[in-house]
Order: structure tokens, then C-alpha cells, then sequence
């Protein structure tokens, strides 16, 4: 079957096929926000690979994500032959079961599962593909109940990938291919995607390191009200601006409701069989909404479990082929449930809640498959994300009771423990409400999102949250309790506090003194433009396994002297008043090696960065043009205005008054404040007017 993919997919796939040609390239980035296509790439990458002699294995974080990718690659490639994986069933085997049967704090789960790397055999495939990997973090996490590996999931990916069988001498890598949006949530306890930065993969782990975007959505159809607002969020993403939001509804994809509406939405939908969920801020609020809509569903909301209950599976099963995150559906339940009360050590007593059941699951070829399990309840009327260490010691304890005679070092204690329908009973909690993170590599019909109340909404997490939330969506978006506001919203008028602050950080950057080669290399607030040409030289001369021994900041020429083993070379730039680069070449020496200095030039060529930018031009540019609007039915002109640091000076007039204004702003961007400039009423009314028309204009 012939993919018609458009010319920015063609070309993202001519570059990936070249990277798995090319031996000095081990990783490589395709990045792309929801609905540009990334998935029909890697599905036109697969009927690639047979004429390339090449093998691939398709991985996700996690169990229903990697389902999804492997459905949609069959979909549209008509082919079966590569069914998703979660990366730790592609990586980890489970090797130790550690026992502590004289546990008693309350944090002590008593069990331990230990998965280190698969030893004794490495990678087969030419190729990892791993989607969804904006939720691929890198910080260590030390599990009580389960370890992996490290901890920490992106070193082991790559750790594996370089795996060779013991003996071989031939060296054999898999190469990795990380797909996501970098624009969604980043893994729980980090700030951003590892997996999505190139600069994180060459300087983490040495990796050669190509990247492809896909701009052009393609998901959902042009001028979808849903794919305007998730359009904006990751533009104001990408410039590191966040003093806009709104998710204003359309009428027909965007739909505003109260709480009590948002639940009539969700049993609605439920009734007429569409595929819907509701994303939420907390496993609290998560709690809160499933209650309401099994009131609605049941008239009650304490009912047990019922045919036709959805849930939403909180752990990885050994038991049974679910992961966590994945959604079932109950066929038919026990109505009686098994109630153990198990004391454990310390004084403490844990209520165990089983139930025997049978549900349905879609797998990723389309076919519904059911089966029958005994279910873990624990968790439905529970808040927390997780069983507590007491109730995962109550499961162990109950298992010795069953099993007094078994050694907890023999193999057979091993056995049983790991195939314990009891011990390893599926954890679920009601799946009409999930948090967003629990929501994300999925996708509905339609998505209920709702938004906290409270808190800190100007900065780059919640405005992750809000777009991976809203792309869940494809086709109906409603909102509950979205915040609204614009650059001009917090305006105080009157006498503001002065703004107070260093020069703002252009957009969309961090601060670049906190770079480490800032005081390292002596760099000055006046080279502060030259900074982004220094790292990308860097970046791309760490690919390349050269290292920066020496900088000279000469009259608007930076001179470079560089190293790669053991050999020298060295290498300049000019720049004019404006901090544009210009020229550059080698400098000559008696020690200096031509062919380093000739790779060291090659990164100039691909020097892509604006310097001289004033970052505050376009955020004022855009006020400016908002004013205008604001005035425009009436008498009142701008006549002028004036830049000054956080403060923006404009000129007014009609036909008999003239006035000046100064708004303030700080330095992340958002306008704080006006006043009169001069004495109060010196614009003889200009400055009142002008406040009303702004705050009816803002409302």
C-alpha cells in the first residue's frame, strides 16, 4: 500500500532513512505538535525498512500508548507486522523478588520487584522507534514496590541500545528514533523532555543526534476551533510567553459548562456509546467527577461495581496482558466481594477489598478480547494515585498466610508469588475522570477538561498541561472553569508600583548567564547577543568530539582554540556593532591541524541565529496594535509613543486634548500598569476614556 504523505512528512522520512544509513548518527528527533503526522511517518517508515534490509521494533512509555501506535501503524499501513511494546517489556526482566517479612513502618511495602536490564542477549532490531516520547524522563526514581533498572529510563534505553552479546566482537547498536511534541506535559518531576532535546542526548550520553519537525497540522480540519487554541498555547510555548490565554467557545467544538453540566456531558455521552473522558488537575478532583457520574449512571454512587462501569487500570499486570493506563470495560461482576482484614506487623490492620469479574478491552488490531480476573477495589473510592506501602504489605501477608509452607528464598516462593491472582489482582480505579498525565498518549472523541481554581497560571506548566489536555480532543472540547486573559488583563490603573527588575531574557530563552561557560569563558552583559552563536558552535563541535580549551574575545572577533585528540586548532569569527556574525576562518599556526580547523568551520555554515533581535519589539508591536484596536471607534488617535525599560510611553490626541500614558510592563512580559503622565487631568479626560475602552475592550 502507497502513503500519501505532503512534502514537509517526505522530507522528515528522506532524512530518517539517511540517519539510518549513516553509521555516525545513533539517534534521531522527530518532532511535531498533535495531528502533523508524525505516526503516518513512521508508518511509511516501516514499509521502508523491508527494501532497506533493516528491522524495527515500536515502543511507547507506556501499555496503551504503545497500543495505539501499533493500531494506527496497522491501520494505515494494512500490515500486522509491528505491534506496539511498552519500552519495559523491550528492555527489563524481572530477576529478583525480595522479601521483608519483619517489616513494620508504614512505608515499608515488605516486597520488592527488582528489573534490572535483560542480560545475556542484546538488541536484535536495526532500530528502536519510541513515540510519545515527550514522557520519557531521565531523573532517578527509586520505586518501593518495583525498581527498573537504574531508575532512571532514558540512560537504560540508551544503555540497552548499545548492548552487545557477550563475546561478539562485531560492534552493534541499535539506533534510536525518539517521536513526540516537546509542547506536552514532560515526565512527572521534570521541567522538560530529555528525549526531545538533542542538546540533552549529545551531552548526556555522547549521542550523534539528527533532527526533523513537522509544522503542518493535518489532524483535525483547518480553521477547527480546537487546533486554533492548541496552535496558540504552543506558540506561546515556543517564544517562552505566557501572559495570553483563552478557550473561548465556538458554538460547535468548543463548549463552556459548569460543573454540574460537565457531568450530564460525560453520562451523555456514555449512554450514546461515544468515546469520552474527563482530564482533571488531581486524582482528588478525578475522584470527585467518577462519584458524580456513578450517582447519574447508578443513582448511586457508593454502588458496588457494575456491568458497563468503565476502569481505568492503575499498574503494569503480570497476570493479564493490561498496562497501566489502559481502559476496560465490566461485562460481568461477582456481587458479592471478598473483604479481608489482614494485621501486620507494627499494630497496623489493612482492609483487602477482591472482586471476581469479567471485562472487555479493545487490543490494538481492532478485536475485543474478554476475560475473567479478580480485581483489587482498594483504589476506587481512594484519592491517592497508588496502592499505600501498608495496603501492598497487607497483599504480601495475605499471600503467606495462603502459603505458609514456601520458603521465601526458594524458586518455587518465587513462582507463586508472581503468579498469585490474589498478590497480583488487577488495580483499578473508575475510568470516566483520569489526570492528565494519566490522559496522555490518548486520545476521545470528546474531552472534558477542567481547570483548577487557583493558582499560578502564567507560566510554562500550566500551559503544558492545558495543551496536552485540549489535544486529547478530536473532535469536541469542553471546558470547565477556564482561566481567561490577555497581555492587557492585570492592568492597574491609577498609580501602579514602578517596575522593578534586570533587562528581560529574550523570549522563549533561558538565562544565559546561568550557562556555565558564561564566567567559564568570561563573557560580559555587552557579548550577552553572542551567546546563542556560542552554543551552537559548541553543540555541534561536541558532536563531533571537540572540546573548547581556550576563548578570545578580541575587537568583534571571538577566536576559538580547540582540541580533539591531542591535536590543535584554532578558529575565528567577526561580528559587526549589531552582533551579526560575518566572516570566519582558521588562524594560522606552526602546532595547528588543518583537518580539525576544516570540521571546526563546518557548524558556521549551519548557523541559523538571530542576533541584535530586540525581544521586547514584537510583544510591543502587538500592544501597540491592540491599542489601536481598542480606540478605533472613537475621536482618539495615538499620535506617538517612546520605549523606555518596562515602560512604554504613548502619545494621544483628539481635535481639542492632547495627553501621554505610560503603560508598564515587567519583565516577564505582562502589562502591569498606567498612569497619567504629568499632573493628574492634564489630558483633560484622554487618560479616563482611554481606561474605559481598554477594560471593555479586555472584558
Amino acid at each position: 500500500m502507497t502513503l500519501h504523505l505532503n512534502k514537509e512528512q517526505s522530507a522528515a522520512l528522506d532524512v530518517i532513512k539517511v540517519f539510518l544509513l549513516d553509521d555516525m548518527q545513533e539517534a534521531f528527533i522527530l518532532r511535531g505538535s498533535a495531528g502533523t503526522g508524525k505516526t503516518t511517518v513512521i508508518a511509511a517508515l516501516t514499509q521502508e525498512l523491508e527494501d532497506m534490509r533493516l528491522s524495527a521494533a515500536l515502543l511507547a512509555p507506556t501499555g496503551r500508548a504503545a497500543r495505539i501506535l501499533g493500531s494506527k501503524v496497522q491501520q494505515i499501513t494494512r500490515r500486522n507486522e509491528y505491534p506496539g511494546s511498552t519500552i519495559h517489556k523491550a528492555i527489563y526482566a524481572l530477576a529478583q523478588v525480595e522479601v521483608n517479612e519483619e517489616a513494620e513502618s508504614v512505608n515499608d511495602p515488605g516486597l520488592r520487584l527488582v528489573f534490572p536490564l535483560k542480560e545475556g542477549s542484546e538488541p536484535v532490531e536495526s532500530l528502536f522507534v519510541i513515540d510519545e516520547s515527550s514522557m520519557i524522563g531521565d531523573m532517578t526514581i527509586k520505586g518501593d514496590y518495583i525498581q527498573f533498572g537504574s531508575g532512571r529510563l532514558l540512560t537504560d534505553l540508551v544503555t540497552f541500545a548499545r548492548l552487545k552479546r557477550r563475546g561478539r566482537t562485531e560492534d552493534h547498536r541499535t539506533k534510536l528514533l525518539f517521536v513526540g511534541d516537546p509542547a506536552q506535559l514532560p515526565p512527572v518531576g521534570e521541567k522538560t523532555s530529555p528525549a526531545l532535546s538533542e542538546e540533552y542526548l549529545r551531552t548526556t550520553f555522547s549521542l550523534r543526534v539528527g533532527v526533523a519537525e513537522l509544522k503542518t497540522v493535518l489532524r483535525q480540519a483547518q480553521g477547527s476551533a480546537i487546533l486554533d487554541r492548541a496552535t496558540e498555547i504552543r506558540d506561546a510555548l515556543d517564544v517562552g510567553r505566557f501572559n495570553a490565554f483563552s478557550l473561548k467557545p465556538d458554538g460547535q467544538e468548543i463548549e463552556k459548562v459548569d460543573a454540574q453540566r460537565a457531568i450530564e456531558v460525560i453520562v451523555q455521552g456514555i449512554r450514546a456509546r461515544e468515546t469520552n473522558v474527563a482530564v482533571v488537575p488531581s486524582n482528588a478532583t478525578a475522584l470527585e467527577y467518577n462519584r458524580a457520574v456513578r450517582e447519574q449512571l447508578w443513582e448511586n454512587a457508593d454502588h458496588p461495581i457494575r456491568p458497563h462501569d468503565t476502569l481505568l487500570v492503575t499498574r503494569n499486570s503480570r497476570l493479564y496482558p493490561l498496562s497501566n493506563g489502559d481502559l476496560v470495560k465490566v461485562r460481568q461482576v461477582c456481587s458479592d466481594s471478598e473483604r479481608i482484614a489482614v494485621a501486620v506487623k507494627g499494630g497496623h490492620l489493612v482492609d483487602l477489598r477482591f472482586r471476581h469479574a469479567t471485562i472487555a478491552f479493545r487490543t490494538g488490531d481492532g478485536a475485543v478480547i474478554e476475560l475473567a480476573c479478580i480485581l483489587l477495589e482498594n483504589l476506587l473510592d481512594s484519592p491517592n494515585r497508588e496502592l499505600t506501602a501498608l495496603e501492598q504489605r497487607g497483599l504480601l501477608v495475605h499471600f503467606r498466610t495462603r502459603n505458609p509452607h514456601l520458603h521465601p528464598k526458594s524458586a518455587e516462593f518465587r513462582r507463586a508469588i508472581l503468579d498469585d491472582p490474589y498478590l497480583n489482582a488487577l488495580q483499578v480505579k473508575y475510568g470516566y475522570a483520569m489526570t492528565c498525565h494519566k490522559a496522555q498518549g490518548g486520545e476521545w472523541h470528546t474531552v472534558l477538561v477542567h481547570f483548577a481554581s487557583g493558582g499560578s497560571v502564567r507560566n510554562a506548566l500550566f500551559f503544558r498541561w492545558a495543551y496536552t489536555a485540549i489535544t486529547r480532543a478530536t473532535r469536541k472540547l469542553v471546558v470547565v472553569n477556564p482561566p481567561e486573559f490577555t497581555t492587557t488583563s492585570g492592568i492597574v490603573w491609577g498609580n501602579p508600583p514602578a517596575a522593578v527588575g534586570t533587562a528581560p531574557a529574550k523570549a522563549g530563552q533561558p538565562d544565559i548567564t546561568n550557562d556555565p561557560d558564561w564566567d567559564r569563558l568570561s563573557f560580559s552583559p555587552s557579548m550577552a547577543e553572542l551567546m546563542p552563536v556560542h552554543q551552537h558552535l559548541r553543540a555541534a563541535w561536541l558532536s563531533q568530539k571537540i572540546t573548547i580549551e581556550k576563548l578570545q574575545h578580541l575587537q568583534y572577533c571571538e577566536r576559538y582554540t580547540l582540541v580533539r585528540d591531542g591535536r590543535r586548532a584554532a578558529v575565528q569569527y567577526h561580528y559587526d556593532g549589531s552582533s551579526r556574525v560575518g566572516r570566519s576562518g582558521s588562524v594560522s599556526g606552526h602546532s595547528f591541524d588543518s583537518q580539525l580547523a576544516q570540521d571546526a568551520l563546518a557548524p558556521f555554515l549551519t548557523l541559523d541565529v538571530k542576533q541584535g533581535a530586540d525581544p521586547q519589539e514584537p510583544f510591543i508591536r502587538e500592544f501597540l496594535t491592540r491599542l489601536d484596536a481598542t480606540i478605533e471607534a472613537s475621536a482618539i488617535r495615538r499620535t506617538a509613543y517612546k520605549a523606555m525599560p518596562y515602560r512604554l510611553r504613548v502619545s494621544f490626541a483628539d481635535a481639542s486634548r492632547r495627553g501621554e500614558v505610560d503603560f508598564i510592563y515587567d519583565k516577564a512580559f505582562n502589562w502591569t500598569g498606567a498612569q497619567e503622565v504629568g499632573a493628574p487631568q492634564s489630558s483633560r479626560g484622554l487618560y479616563g476614556e482611554i481606561q474605559r475602552m481598554m477594560t471593555a475592550f479586555a472584558e
